[in-house]
């Protein structure tokens, strides 16, 4: 019996002592080579959440001691960020966002998603670009089909949401799922 609880009393000593791991600290893709997507603020939400290193947690956004949210519609997907996928340069530490299209999912949910594309946009006077992408796990699909591109239909709604919601200056251009699936590739560091 003591050699149980001295076990236990070890085995949770170590587990105090293991760094805690933040979202900066995972993979951008699983071992099947699938990228990793965070859910930040899920589908049909109108708050604001931002990632928080301190609490390795997310919170609802502030500006001046505001809770910020969504003033037109509320977010049409998920939205989110692929971990490990800092900029360098000018925009040196921002994460790569974007759009996971599934019913609404619980924020810090991790989905290995597939890329149906790509938009870049001029929002505050510079480019900025989202990926829009689904589910691998076809069960976690709005829609079982095999989606291997972004319909016009999808280019139409979320481009009058950014520009709306997310108050882009303009859309300039849409682009396909090898483009997005790239742009992963180019931002992760892991």
């Amino acid at each position: 019996m003591k050699k149980i609880v001295l076990l236990i009393a070890i085995f949770t000593l170590m587990m105090a002592c293991q760094e805690k791991k933040s979202f900066d600290d995972l993979q951008t893709y699983s071992k099947e080579g699938k990228p990793h997507f965070i859910v930040m603020n899920a589908a049909g939400s109108i708050e604001k959440f931002q990632y928080d290193n301190e609490s390795n947690g997310f919170k609802v956004k502030t500006t001046n001691g505001v809770n910020e949210s969504i003033s037109f519609l509320p977010y049409p997907a998920n939205y989110g960020f692929f971990p490990s996928t800092h900029a360098d340069g000018e925009d040196k530490g921002e994460l790569l966002y974007g759009f996971l299209i599934a019913p609404e999912l619980s924020i810090q949910t991790m989905v290995d998603v597939k890329p149906l594309g790509a938009v870049t946009m001029l929002k505050d006077g510079k480019e900025v670009q989202l990926v829009l992408c689904i589910p691998d796990d076809k069960l976690l699909r709005i829609d079982m089909e095999e989606t291997n591109e972004l319909h016009v239909d999808m280019k139409t709604i979320f481009g009058l949401w950014l520009t709306n919601a997310y108050e882009v200056d303009s859309i300039i251009s849409w682009h396909d799922a090898n483009y997005a699936s790239e742009l992963i590739k180019t931002r992760s560091n892991r």
